[in-house]
């Protein structure tokens, strides 16, 4: 059974640091040459809490580079489960699911959350999805403030509803990529405890910089390559009061 826990107080602080650290660049350009070519599919990208589009630019623009149609949420700024921003991510998946067929997501922490629930929503839609450091179970509760104060910043959305439909098993092939250094969330709340032990992937270092990770980069490239079992469809979830 999960207990949900805060990550440690000298990993939060490590966070701060991590922040400053430069953009590994070339070790990016050079991973290109390394892991699997795309097929072409689709894939859409939604970035972490407080994040927009170009927090996700350089993720987005490697995978477009070694073969995938890669598209950003288009919402601005990620300010958690508003009813716009919730129905807003379906609508862009569906128009690029319209234009592609069946979609990848991949959501960085937060966006990872929003992944989730666009795939219980509308499974025939979503080819699979990968959640990068994204507190599945008890996000309130993991994260390193305390956040049950804010949660009425979202009046327009049963938040706990919410948080209950996104911790159900997905319809659709899952990657959890976690790390134990995290100090942003504590790592095991990203961890489904009903996924397989090899979708749960554990990669060394801090929360901030998984969208400027090759390691992170790499592993996204190897999921999104690999083929598809036939998938079943869901029921919706209920998102909103």
């Amino acid at each position: 059974m999960y207990q949900p826990r805060r990550p440690p107080l000298r990993q939060t602080l490590a966070e701060a640091v991590a922040l400053l650290s430069p953009t590994p660049t070339s070790e990016i350009d050079q991973l290109a040459g390394r892991v699997p070519r795309g097929d072409g599919h689709a894939v859409l990208v939604l970035p972490a809490l407080l994040r927009g589009d170009r927090y996700t630019e350089q993720a987005r623009t490697f995978l477009a580079g070694i073969g995938y149609v890669v598209y950003g949420w288009d919402l601005g700024i990620n300010i958690g489960p508003a009813k716009r921003l919730l129905d807003g991510s379906w609508e862009r998946l569906r128009q690029v699911a319209e234009q592609h067929g069946p979609v990848s997501l991949v959501g960085f922490s937060l966006g990872g959350l929003f992944a989730r629930w666009l795939s219980l929503r509308s499974p025939q839609l979503v080819r699979d999805v990968i959640t990068l450091c994204s507190p599945i179970h008890d996000a309130a509760d993991s994260f390193w403030l305390p956040l049950k104060p804010f949660l009425g910043m979202w009046p327009d959305v049963d938040v706990a509803k919410l948080a209950e439909d996104i911790a159900r098993p997905l319809p659709v092939p899952l990657t959890c990529v976690v790390s134990r250094a995290d100090g942003i969330v504590h790592w095991t709340s990203c961890c489904d405890q009903d996924a397989s032990p090899e979708d749960v992937i554990e990669i060394t270092g801090p929360h901030a910089l998984i969208a400027r990770s090759p390691a992170v980069l790499s592993i996204v490239a190897d999921r999104l390559a690999r083929a598809m079992p036939n998938q079943t469809s869901g029921q919706p979830p209920s998102a909103t009061t």
